[in-house]
C-alpha cells in the first residue's frame, strides 16, 4: 500500500501565506519600535538641552543677585520646532501670544516636529528680552544670555 498525501499540494500556498503574513507583521512592529526609539532619543536630546538652562536659571533665581549673568552654549536638534520658556500651550504650530502672564511665568514647553508636547514648571520665573514677553527659542546652535532681574516687585530669569 503506498500512502498518497494529496492535501500537502494544497496546503503549501496556505502555508506560505500565513508565513508572509506573519513575516510582514514582525518586520512592521520592528520598524514602529526604531522609529519611536529615534524619537525618544530626539526628546531626550532636547530634554538635556532644555535642562541646562533651567538648572542655570533655578541656580541663579535662588542664590544670585539681580543683575547677574552667564551664558551658555545650546544646540537644539532640527526635530524640536521651538522651546518656549514662561507660558504654557495654547497652540502646537506656532506660539501665538509672546506676551507674559506672571501667573503662569515659571512654566516652559517645548513641541516636536511629530506633535508631541512637553511641559514643565520650575521653581524659577521666565521672560524674554522684555519682562513683559516669554522667550521663544528654535531649532538651532544658540549662545544664550540668562540674566536675573526683578521688575514690579519680582524676580525673573530673563533669557535672550
Amino acid at each position: 500500500m503506498i500512502y498518497k498525501n494529496e492535501f500537502a499540494v494544497v496546503g503549501t500556498p496556505v502555508y506560505l501565506t500565513v508565513a508572509i503574513i506573519t513575516a510582514s507583521a514582525i518586520f512592521s512592529i520592528f520598524t514602529y519600535s526604531i522609529i519611536t526609539v529615534l524619537e525618544e532619543s530626539q526628546t531626550d536630546i532636547v530634554k538635556k538641552q532644555i535642562d541646562k538652562i533651567i538648572s542655570e536659571a533655578e541656580n541663579m533665581f535662588e542664590y544670585a543677585e539681580s543683575g547677574s549673568k552667564t551664558k551658555i552654549n545650546i544646540d537644539f536638534p532640527e526635530s524640536m520646532n521651538f522651546a518656549v520658556f514662561g507660558s504654557t500651550p495654547k497652540n502646537i504650530s506656532q506660539p501665538d501670544k509672546l506676551e507674559l502672564n506672571e501667573n503662569i511665568s515659571n512654566n516652559y514647553y517645548f513641541v516636536m516636529q511629530n506633535k508631541e508636547i512637553c511641559t514643565y514648571s520650575s521653581n524659577a520665573r521666565f521672560c524674554g528680552e522684555t519682562v513683559d514677553k516669554i522667550a521663544v527659542l528654535l531649532h538651532g546652535e544658540y549662545s544664550i544670555c540668562l540674566e536675573l532681574m526683578h521688575s514690579g516687585g519680582k524676580t525673573y530669569v530673563k533669557i535672550y
